[in-house]
């Protein structure tokens, strides 16, 4: 999960942050109002995939750390076993490494959308994008509804993968908030507030 969750954030960096959207009108006629929601929100949601791939590969090392320098109690599965000693990391990691990757399919379509300046053919390509995102998101209903095999499982779909993640966090298995965590959480929370006031206000200049 390491190396795939490092690959796609890496490719996220020049999709999302280093050049701005093209105006799909560029002789000045004014945006549709979806258009302009999308534009504004663009950085966002690339900022949040890029972190939230970080977050999946610190996940991920941890876990492999811990199992390499403990010796775990017998399992009668390595789902059981998961499910057991590293709930939170596995929920953690494969749940930002999915929003990262759909994160990225949506951003491709974003991108394409406004690279070919809107209209029959941008939504055409934009289209291929998302289709291959639902996609996706089937396979990974299929996989979460499969679970162990044994009739355990998060769901039927990755919705119920997120919320057994964000569930694990709030409620905080296997120990107490630590000062980071809830700074980490503070922060979040004050940000995502400022980005929806950002999104809603008609002139973005005018931020406070």
């Amino acid at each position: 999960m390491k190396t795939p969750a490092s690959i796609i954030a890496g490719a996220m960096i020049p999709l999302g942050l280093m050049s701005p959207l093209p105006m799909v009108n560029p002789d000045g006629k004014p945006e549709h109002r979806l258009e302009t929601l999308v534009r504004r929100s663009n950085l966002a949601v690339a900022v949040a995939a890029l972190l939230s791939g970080f977050i999946s590969v610190v996940f991920a090392t941890v876990a492999v750390n811990q199992l390499t320098e403990n010796v775990p109690k017998p399992a009668e599965s390595v789902w059981h076993l998961l499910q057991r000693d590293y709930d939170l990391s596995w929920s953690g990691t494969n749940a930002h490494f999915l929003y990262g990757m759909f994160s990225y399919a949506y951003l491709i379509a974003v991108r394409s959308y406004f690279n070919i300046g809107g209209g029959l053919l941008g939504c055409g390509v934009a289209g291929v994008a998302m289709s291959a995102l639902f996609y996706m998101i089937g396979i990974v209903n299929r996989g979460v509804a499969a679970g162990s095999g044994d009739g355990q499982n998060y769901g039927t779909s990755v919705v119920s993968l997120f919320t057994h993640y964000f569930g694990l966090v709030v409620t905080r298995k296997g120990g107490r908030f630590r000062a980071m965590e809830m700074g980490a959480v503070t922060l979040f929370l004050g940000s995502l507030i400022a980005v929806v006031c950002a999104l809603i206000q008609k002139d973005n200049a005018k931020l406070e």
